[in-house]
């Protein structure tokens, strides 16, 4: 028991650490996640290891591919304008099935995201803002009552959360400023006023500002190294 204890002791750490290294920027995409570095840096075993790395893998974040390793994930410009595409019209979709349902007493939920929101900015709160900014996408979608519209919405803003955590502007981005933001609240009203067309222009802009502020160019990477706790010392 002590043992299984410890390595999965040992397993939270190298997960914390390499997920905070990925949110924070340090780590750029295509990166190998090489176990000899981790485990000598963080003087730990291979096997609660290979148990992080997995979990970075179901959350979409890091590659395992065999007889490889491990990579943080690196989509192409082309994939990623694919899933917007994609995207843009789950979320046509969900205006269609969900806004005809809409009721007066959903809007408090969404005034209270756009109140959330406007915080997790305030707090520099990536990981809030990413769980908020999929509930508010998925809102339609759930008032639909379509099973299978929520669910692959549900697929395709958990893969948008991995472009958020990767390339977002977020940590760029001052209250004042937010144009995205303001493009909720937008949505918000258009909902609340059953304004489809309106809606959808906001949505297709909406996507068209979400990929524009994706940073893909290089912006000064650490190495592997450098940016795990050196548990040697």
């Amino acid at each position: 028991m002590m043992k299984v204890k410890k390595r999965q002791t040992a397993e939270f750490r190298v997960y914390g650490q390499l997920k905070d290294a990925l949110l924070a920027r340090k780590i750029a995409p295509g990166t190998q996640l090489v176990e000899q570095i981790i485990s000598l840096k963080m003087d730990v075993s291979r096997t609660p290891i290979r148990h992080a790395l997995k979990r970075l893998e179901a959350e979409g974040l890091v590659q395992i591919i065999p007889n490889r390793g491990a990579f943080v994930v690196h989509p192409t410009k082309e994939e990623i304008i694919s899933f917007f595409e994609l995207r843009k019209e789950l979320e046509f979709l969900s205006v269609k099935y969900g806004l005809p349902k809409v009721k007066k007493s959903h809007m408090s939920k969404l005034y209270e995201f756009l109140e959330n929101e406007q915080e997790t900015y305030k707090q520099k709160d990536l990981l809030k803002y990413v769980e908020l900014n999929k509930q508010f996408h998925l809102f339609l979608a759930e008032v639909s009552g379509n099973k299978f519209l929520l669910r692959y919405m549900d697929e395709m803003l958990t893969q948008s959360n991995v472009y958020l955590f990767l390339f977002d502007v977020f940590y760029h981005v001052e209250p004042g400023e937010n144009v995205r933001f303001r493009e909720h609240e937008e949505m918000v009203k258009a909902i609340e006023d059953k304004d489809q067309q309106t809606l959808l222009e906001l949505i297709d802009l909406h996507m068209k500002h979400s990929f524009d502020d994706l940073r893909l160019e290089d912006n000064g990477y650490s190495s592997l190294e450098s940016v795990l706790v050196d548990e040697c010392t």
